[in-house]
């Protein structure tokens, strides 16, 4: 494929797509091209087909079927990953695929299994690789010797009131009932804190420690009276070789609350730690309270590290090599949440699958 460039269609409108996703696409013009989008919300498609000019489908399976879309970039909730990851392979297109890379161990292999089949390229998008703040901690492993520790926290408000609606609202399941919880929130769906967060935070101590987590404690706690999935978690893990990771995800504080994250790595001869600090906003303080405009966007989406990942992609592909995060670097960041959701039920340390 070299040369050109890479034929993109996205499979899922919501609001990951349009936050980072697609705004990411839009600044590779000169690797890559939307050429379609999908979703069964089909009013929201089309307005992004309208906005960017791609042709747009209500099933994802008409976009596969396209003969100009080279690569598609799956943006939908984890328990749709399985089925429309071995659905593209099946039809000869590379894959980007939204953390986590599925809800269960059995599907992650069978997603994994079907690309290698086909011979095309799977990459799952922990965005976390691609962000500034990490990579430049992980470069600098090498001063502070072998990674004894590693600690992720994790603080997020339950809504930003000072910041601009959200255009695309999360999907919401089909119910008779007079009102039904986002998917994010209903157990039918997720597991929770431990997928919808903490993978990111699995992975990220997988890559700092070097080493294969071998078994996992984990306590959780339903903090939002309308949820039925855990939005509050606090997680453990023994690595291989003696070294200790641990996060905190607390999800649910007060409106405006500054997103939070802090990261900490403690070697033989030395320690990192980065704070969200450098990158948060201006804080605005008036008689009715301080707030923090543009709180999510800034700290969350980080544009840089979706334009990254997506880079990453296209490159690997385009060339014909492999992406920088291996399949299954993802498939073992889901085992290890996976063994933290057992943990809660069970009150007990859990091997992790390997």
């Amino acid at each position: 494929m070299e040369g050109r460039r890479l034929r993109l269609g996205v499979i899922g409108t919501g609001s990951i797509a349009t936050s980072a996703h697609l705004p990411a696409i839009a600044a590779l013009t000169d690797l890559v091209e939307l050429v379609a989008v999908a979703d069964v919300r089909t009013k929201i498609a089309e307005a992004v087909g309208r906005s960017t000019g791609a042709a747009v489908h209500a099933d994802f399976r008409e976009l596969l079927g396209r003969e100009d879309v080279d690569a598609v970039d799956i943006c939908t909730p984890e328990f749709l990953h399985a089925e429309q990851v071995v659905a593209a392979a099946e039809a000869g297109k590379h894959v980007l695929c939204e953390k986590p890379i599925a809800e269960s161990i059995a599907d992650a292999d069978a997603m994994i299994a079907a690309c290698e089949r086909a011979g095309v390229t799977l990459m799952v998008a922990h965005s976390r690789r691609f962000t500034p703040r990490y990579r430049r901690m992980h470069a600098t492993l090498g001063r502070i010797g072998e990674v004894r520790f590693f600690r992720e926290n994790e603080r997020r408000p339950s809504g930003f009131p000072s910041a601009p609606d959200d255009a695309v609202p999360v999907w919401t399941p089909p119910s008779d009932e007079a009102s039904t919880l986002p998917w994010t929130r209903d157990a039918a769906y997720t597991r929770g804190a431990a997928m919808t967060n903490a993978v990111h935070e699995m992975d990220l101590m997988r890559w700092f420690v070097g080493r294969e987590p071998e078994a996992v404690f984990a306590e959780s706690r339903i903090a939002d009276p309308t949820a039925s999935t855990p939005d509050v978690i606090t997680i453990l893990v023994r690595f291989e070789g003696g070294a200790i990771g641990a996060t905190e995800i607390v999800n649910g504080l007060p409106p405006d609350h500054p997103v939070y994250h802090m990261t900490e790595v403690v070697g033989t001869s030395g320690t990192l730690r980065a704070l969200d600090d450098e990158l948060a906003p201006v804080s605005v303080t008036t008689a009715g309270g301080t707030t923090r405009p543009g709180n999510w966007g800034t700290l969350l989406h980080v544009h840089e590290a979706y334009v990254g990942e997506i880079r990453a992609f296209a490159e690997a592909v385009l060339a014909g090599t492999a992406p920088p995060l291996a399949p299954r670097d993802a498939r073992q960041a889901v085992a290890m949440s996976l063994a933290a959701v057992e943990s809660t039920e069970t009150g007990r340390w859990v091997e992790v699958a390997r």
